[in-house]
């Protein structure tokens, strides 16, 4: 199935979710969405680590500061960017 040139993807541990509706909206749920997770213990780690903003392969990403698993990972489709 092709997608529309403008669609992005969010990841939730690996399941990838089809946000290929409205730029702006997709934007500010990514946002939402690493807000609502950064500062939480990580569930992967029990609790040793906390989830933090960065970068996970070159995406934006919430990722565990101790065993640096991504929870969130949002990327643009190549020739997006």
């Amino acid at each position: 199935m092709a997608k529309s040139g403008s669609s992005q993807s969010v990841e939730t541990d690996t399941e990838p979710v089809d946000r290929s509706h409205d730029t702006a909206a997709v934007d500010s749920d990514e946002r939402k969405l690493m807000a609502t997770l950064e500062g939480r213990s990580c569930p992967h780690c029990e609790g040793d680590g906390t989830l933090e903003r960065g970068e996970y392969k070159g995406n934006a990403a919430v990722v565990c500061d101790g065993c640096e698993t991504p929870r969130v990972q949002v990327w643009s489709p190549s020739g997006d960017d």
